[in-house]
């Protein structure tokens, strides 16, 4: 990806146009990914996605050993 995971500079907008050909493709492919499954990329960060319905749902804290 063109920036690091929870930078906060330029390089993490999700149409940075800087940064190589592979790291933007991955970062696209990402977005694509995400979008087809009803997910929306935050203006600021390409890797912070919201669900369209992200309202509906409560705030959990469950361990990944408990999700099946």
């Amino acid at each position: 990806m063109p920036g690091a995971y929870d930078e906060m500079t330029e390089r993490s907008y999700p149409n940075y146009e800087g940064g190589t050909d592979q790291q933007r493709k991955m970062r696209d492919l990402l977005r694509s990914k995400m979008e087809e499954q009803g997910f929306k990329v935050y203006s600021y960060e390409w890797w912070h996605f919201d669900y369209h319905d992200w309202q509906s749902y409560r705030i959990g804290n469950i361990p990944f050993s408990r999700i099946q």
